[in-house]
């Protein structure tokens, strides 16, 4: 009844006094809810009133419905005399929620925006005695809307939950931009937002001008006291010009609402969006843009084996800043470039020296997307002509430019690179090496270093290096240092062109070893550096290798001999010897078979081997006729007490490793005749034996009756003679015996040999009994007259007949008995 009162108290005045304000007045009308659309109704209206489409809620609960025509208070800070931090989460409501069309969503907002505009009024309103939004909720709503009772309890809470937690915001805010201009790069500068707006963010735009972290001329999302870098772009190259910076942003929501107020009704509340304000900002003065480009160069190696000249080329603005055309990319700069060769290494100067010979151009222009920003490898289309020091001269020339990029630059603008700038400088070097072909284990290897052409002023420091080849690598890849044998720890200092010798002290075994040589400046740059394993910086250790030739033939118990032919170089440290084994062959077996440890005759002591050449075997007696065979054998033994080691054998029954011995011969012929009583003797030819043998003759002479048949028996034994020493083969005489009694003397001669002095005696060779020409006749006549050279008598006539009549019954016996051939004999070794 109270209401309804105040209601009419209302109406009634507006009556009668008027209304002194004239404000926009509209009509409210229902919007997204549930309850009754009238000023008062047993459960109210709880949801939205629509306001010129916009959806606004009650704030000041307890009060008439607001379904009159209301009045638009535009953007209030004081709404209601609600506080900012209510305001604050009203606007939050209504601006987040609040327009819709749900009428549980609105409902919620609605129960929501009450209860932080007067807590105790929305929650006793309708009846409700307890304290909790939810409760009041409740208390409406099971009879109002039953169904969508918990979803307007849980959604308001959550409403009213959050806006109550967001902090106190201000109606509205200011701000301004700081835009400044880099002195050393008139493109280049900062841009900064300043603002009151808690929490703010916003666009950032450009005029003239782009940012370097979007390459736009917007940033999004830009947030006050952050600088921003900004790159300056003159509309029209060659003039001044100024940035202009502007500038939105927007924080949390306003602490202030769209204010409506219905005469006799409720205030309602529509949103009022976030704080948000606007700024800008131009540059004070005009921006420079004429620039004074120049080059920096750095040649791609300062020492190189030939080739293209290269050269890495960076543009820089000496004065001012790289200008930009109107779409921000730089302008492109030419330059040209031109190459001279020195023999002495360049001084820096202003002129280029007389003596210097040029060699080629160069040309290069930037790139309107990076222009000074990265260098740029320009490589020449000419090769370099040899030896000696190139360097470059660049040259930037305002008439070889366009007409956009020369506007940008000083009147007449000209720049030239000084000669001889360190930076620009390449050396062709001319260095090659020849290793010492050949080398011997132990002893030095070294390699001849030749530096043609050009060598830096401070001079070249060269060492050189040893490695040694593995097996089942590439040449080329051997250099590694697992496989480095030695190199020089003091570099040579090559001063001028020539030849150098460095030696490595020692080779350590056999095998090849590849040499590398470096050169290196005085800061210890590399100039160059040698290529492994080519030939010409290879020393090999070869094995020694063994060719042989022994004595072909020899007589009987020579003291034979292999001689053994070295070549290659022998080890210098360590020990190196040659050994000889000799075979005897047996039997019919195949030769290269023949040399096994049953026939196995000697094993020489070693031999030392210091040097190539020709190297005799010791001697060793061949006590045996037929085939010798013999096999070397050169060992090395190291200095370190390593394990000895062969390093060349030869074959058995090579045909230069056959001597051959054969028997030894003797051929007799005895005095033909002699008298009774007179001396007579036989006569022995050895051949087949070697002088220094230890070997002898011995006689024996046997009586025969005339005209009988041969027989040497001990029974017809008359005389053995004393022992007739030999030396070698030659003519020996018998001692001189003599019979008493007439008769026919058969001789036979037998050789004995022994293999050493206290060795039991050998019979070599033996004649047989009845040998022609080994018998003579002793008869009762004396025998006179002339004698032959051997002293024989020349027999008269008759003597002749009676000789010639014996001579038949000779020939009988002989053809009995199986006699050699004119007393030749060959026989085994026997023991005596």
């Amino acid at each position: 009844m109270r209401r309804i009162l105040v209601a009419i108290v209302i109406v009634v005045a507006l009556a009668t006094g008027g209304i002194l304000i004239s404000l926009p007045v509209q009509a409210a009308s229902q919007g997204s809810g549930f309850g009754t659309w009238a000023p008062t109704s047993t459960y109210g209206w709880h949801g939205s009133m629509v306001v010129g489409g916009v959806h606004t809620y009650c704030i000041v609960p307890g009060q008439p419905a607001p379904t009159g025509n209301t009045v638009d208070n535009g953007i209030s800070s004081s709404a209601a005399g609600l506080s900012s931090a209510q305001l604050t989460g009203i606007n939050l409501l209504v601006s987040k929620y609040g327009q819709t069309s749900d009428p549980v969503q609105a409902a919620s907002v609605g129960w929501a925006v009450k209860a932080i505009a007067n807590w105790h009024e929305t929650l006793h309103a309708f009846g409700y005695q307890g304290d909790s939004l939810q409760g009041a909720i409740h208390w409406t709503f099971s009879s109002l809307a039953s169904e969508h009772d918990e979803a307007v309890q849980n959604l308001a809470a959550a409403y009213y939950t959050e806006a109550t937690n967001t902090a106190a915001a201000p109606a509205s805010g200011t701000g301004s931009l700081s835009l400044t201009i880099d002195e050393a790069d008139p493109l280049r500068g900062t841009v900064t937002a300043h603002t009151d707006v808690p929490h703010a963010s916003g666009t950032l735009a450009l005029e003239n001008g782009i940012f370097v972290q979007s390459g736009s001329a917007t940033i999004e999302n830009a947030t006050p006291e952050t600088t921003y870098e900004i790159q300056a772009q003159a509309p029209v190259a060659g003039r001044g010009f100024r940035v202009h910076a502007s500038g939105t942003f927007s924080g949390g929501f306003a602490g202030a609402v769209h204010h409506f107020s219905t005469p006799g009704g409720q205030d309602t509340a529509g949103p009022a969006g976030r704080v948000e304000v606007s700024m800008s900002a131009e540059d004070a003065a005009d921006r420079e843009t004429t620039f004074s480009p120049v080059i920096t160069t750095q040649v791609a190696a300062r020492y190189v084996p030939g080739g293209r000249y290269t050269d890495d080329v960076t543009f820089a603005a000496a004065e001012g800043t790289w200008a930009r055309d109107g779409g921000g990319d730089y302008l492109p700069v030419s330059a040209i470039g031109t190459v001279y060769r020195t023999q002495s290494e360049p001084a820096l100067a202003d002129e280029i020296p007389s003596d210097a010979e040029e060699v080629g151009s160069l040309a290069l222009t930037s790139e309107s997307s990076s222009g000074p920003t990265v260098p740029y490898r320009v490589e020449s289309e000419w090769e370099l002509p040899g030896p000696g020091f190139y360097t470059a001269v660049w040259k930037i020339n305002a008439a070889e430019q366009s007409d956009e990029v020369a506007a940008t630059l000083p009147e007449n603008y000209s720049w030239t690179e000084q000669f001889g700038e360190v930076s620009q400088i390449t050396m062709v070097a001319a260095i090659s090496s020849r290793a010492q072909p050949v080398a011997a284990v132990g002893g030095t290897m070294s390699d001849d270093i030749i530096v043609d052409g050009v060598v830096p002023a401070n001079g070249l420091f060269v060492t050189a290096s040893v490695f040694r080849a593995p097996e089942g690598v590439a040449p080329a890849d051997a250099c590694t240092p697992e496989n480095l044998v030695w190199e020089n720890s003091e570099p040579v200092l090559v001063s001028q062109p020539g030849t150098i010798t460095i030696e490595a002290p020692n080779v350590p075994d056999f095998g090849t070893y590849y040499w590398q040589e470096h050169a290196r400046d005085h800061e210890g740059s590399s100039v160059h550096v040698g290529a492994c394993g080519i030939e010409s910086e290879t020393t090999t250790a070869p094995l020694p290798t063994v060719t042989t030739t022994a004595l072909a033939e020899a007589d009987f118990g020579a003291a034979i001999t292999d001689t053994a032919h070295v070549t290659g170089p022998v080890p210098r440290s360590g020990t190196t010897d040659l050994t000889f084994e000799l075979y005897h062959a047996e039997g019919n077996t195949e030769p290269a078979n023949a040399c096994t440890p049953e026939t196995l005759v000697e094993t020489t002591q070693p031999i030392p081997v210091t040097d190539e050449g020709d190297y005799v075997s010791p001697e060793v007696r061949a006590h045996q006729q037929g085939s010798y065979y013999w096999i070397e054998y050169l060992w090395y033994s190291p200095s370190d007490g390593g394990e000895r080691r062969l390093l060349a054998q030869g074959a058995c029954g090579l045909e230069n490793e056959t001597t051959a011995v054969a028997s030894p011969e003797v051929v007799t012929a005895a005095l033909e005749r002699a008298g009774v009583n007179e001396s007579f003797y036989d006569n022995a030819t050895v051949t087949g034996l070697a002088a220094d043998t230890d070997a002898e003759l011995v006689f024996f002479v046997f009586h025969n009756e005339p005209d009988t048949l041969p027989v040497c028996t001990e029974d017809t034994l008359e005389y053995e003679t004393t022992v007739v020493p030999l030396d070698g083969s030659g003519e020996y005489r018998s001692p001189d015996v003599s019979s008493p009694t007439s008769g026919t003397k058969q001789w036979i001669a037998e050789l004995r040999y022994r293999t050493a002095a206290d060795a039991e005696t050998l019979v070599l060779a033996k004649g047989t009994c009845g040998d022609e020409d080994e018998s003579t006749i002793v008869s009762d006549l004396a025998v006179t007259g002339a004698r032959d050279g051997n002293g024989m008598p020349v027999r008269q006539l008759g003597a002749l007949g009676a000789a010639v009549l014996a001579l038949g019954i000779g020939m009988i016996a002989i053809s009995r008995a199986r006699r050699t051939r004119r007393g030749r004999f060959v026989a085994t070794l026997e023991s005596r």
